[in-house]
């Protein structure tokens, strides 16, 4: 119970970090990466907490071959982002 409050403590911290970035707010700002986060079948993927299912992902891939998106992702820190 403890170990599960605490990786929802941590989820949060993180989020937190995430919306204070100006990067990551561009990127998921981009009607791409929104028309994206709607979709119910990668909604679904999200759901399982799955980084192997996310990262593989036919539609997350679609989207990062997109030359302007792979841009913006390029410029999230993602190590300061998700530190624990």
């Amino acid at each position: 119970m403890f170990d599960q409050m605490k990786n929802q403590w941590k989820m949060m911290q993180t989020m937190q970090r995430m919306m204070k970035d100006e990067n990551f707010k561009a990127l998921m700002s981009d009607p791409r990466v929104q028309a994206l986060m709607q979709d119910k079948e990668f909604q679904e993927i999200v759901k399982s907490q799955d980084p192997t299912k996310i990262a593989s992902s036919p539609k997350l891939a679609a989207l990062m071959r997109d030359p302007e998106i792979a841009k913006k992702f390029a410029k999230l820190d993602l190590k300061n982002l998700m530190q624990a």
